[in-house]
């Protein structure tokens, strides 16, 4: 009888520790592969008889300035609020909404990281990690 209770135990045991594993190998850090941000859609111009707006600034650069921001938000969705949380707000990171940081700041911190956020110059193009380095000196609240 003493024997059955003993081998009880070490299955008792033994499934224990086999789900233990089989749970904490599952939680494992992966992060999913990136997906690639779709190709912009061409842009149509039609010929049009308006003069440009009094405020001195084209529609052209409104619209390049927009264009930008929206895909530096993207960038920063994907690759940062990960850890810097969404909008900013922090996370396992720093908050980037806190405190005022000028553009080029930004950038170098991107292009070359600092502490323990790596550089993501071989991760991002050049043209991203501009458009993400201005959407991050924007987000101070």
């Amino acid at each position: 009888m003493r024997e059955v209770e003993i081998i009880m135990k070490k299955l008792l045991i033994t499934g224990l520790l086999v789900g233990t594993v089989a749970i904490v190998s599952g939680c494992g850090s992966q992060t999913p592969a990136p997906t690639p941000a779709p190709p912009p859609a061409p842009q149509v111009q039609s010929p049009t008889t308006q003069t440009a707006p009094t405020t001195g600034q084209t529609p052209a650069s409104s619209t390049s300035t927009t264009t930008t921001a929206a895909s530096g938000k993207d960038v920063y969705d994907q690759k940062c609020a990960g850890c810097h949380g969404a909008g900013g707000a922090g996370g396992s990171a720093a908050a980037l909404n806190k405190e005022s940081r000028t553009q080029a700041q930004v950038y170098e911190v991107v292009k070359k990281g600092k502490g323990s956020m790596p550089a993501y110059a071989n991760m991002l193009s050049d043209a991203e990690m501009q458009a993400v380095s201005q959407y991050v000196a924007g987000l101070k609240k």
